[in-house]
């Protein structure tokens, strides 16, 4: 069950919509929430989702909601994917230019005025990419840095529109409205780029380079493991369907095929609160 906050005052429509995903982000979510508002910005909204989190950062959310009208919470209970909960908050937002990222701080909200203006002057999608001049992927262990390489490469060798990107795994990006193409509510994964990418269908893409900075505050959801190639496999060949369902019709939109029209394969389930998801364990966490 979702709970959703009242729109921004006056309602009039905000230009941008920032996306946060959280999941116990309590110690960085003040800080991530701060330097948003603090750029320059056309009028925006901030919506946060967040997925059961334990820590207070959905009692954090709540109160600064009163406070802030610019900020909009979701709130679900179980976890059940970044993939999904990004989808959820920009089904929700107003704003005609959305803009995706981590609430962790590892994506820097400075670079947001600039990937706005790449919008604006006609740029169908902005990636912020850690290869484009100026950026750096920041320090990692030797297993993520193989992981995240065999990941672009999967991703480029399989959808066209990735090769047009030197990161399509990243994280923090933003696209225009109207060529978002609403997913299956049953798909759950943690790259949601790859989704965009192929809804972006040959509109101009822009990079803007940053530095992927390590965690500052709070436990590192990462896990090094390779379930997550499982989820990240499964996630491409859903992007390489869309891909060519979309190719042979452009404006099919919301009228795409359900998961269940899909080759079979592994299932990605959100687990309920009291339960775990298929298998025993955690759902992996993102490596990348």
């Amino acid at each position: 069950m979702s709970a959703q906050s009242p729109s921004p005052t006056g309602g009039t429509r905000p230009v941008v919509s920032i996306v946060l995903a959280t999941l116990n982000e309590r110690d960085n979510l003040p800080h991530v929430l701060d330097r948003i508002f603090r750029q320059s910005l056309p009028s925006c909204e901030v919506v946060v989702v967040d997925d059961g989190s334990t820590d207070g950062t959905r009692e954090f959310v709540t109160d600064l909601a009163q406070r802030e009208p610019r900020l909009r919470p979701i709130f679900h209970d179980g976890k059940q994917t970044t993939l999904r909960a990004q989808c959820q908050g920009i089904e929700a937002a107003r704003g005609e230019l959305l803009i995706v990222m981590d609430a962790d701080l590892q994506h820097p909200p400075e670079l947001i005025p600039e990937m706005v203006r790449e919008l604006r002057t006609g740029a169908g999608l902005v990636v912020a990419s850690r290869y484009a001049p100026g950026g750096s992927p920041g320090p990692r262990t030797r297993f993520r840095a193989v992981l995240s390489w065999g990941a672009e490469r999967i991703a480029k060798l399989l959808l066209r529109e990735a090769r047009r990107v030197s990161d399509p795994v990243s994280g923090f990006f933003g696209f225009r409205r109207e060529s978002f193409v609403p997913l299956d509510p049953r798909y759950r994964g943690y790259k949601l780029l790859l989704f965009v990418l192929v809804m972006n269908q040959g509109r101009r893409c822009a990079e803007v380079g940053f530095r992927f900075e390590p965690r500052t505050h709070g436990a590192s959801k990462v896990t090094q493991s390779f379930d997550f190639i499982r989820v990240f496999l499964i996630e491409t060949l859903l992007a390489k369907r869309l891909e060519r369902t979309l190719r042979r019709n452009p404006r099919l939109g919301t009228r795409l095929p359900p998961a269940s029209d899909y080759p079979p394969g592994p299932r990605i389930e959100a687990p309920r609160r009291d339960q775990s998801p298929p298998g025993g364990g955690a759902l992996p966490r993102e490596p990348i």
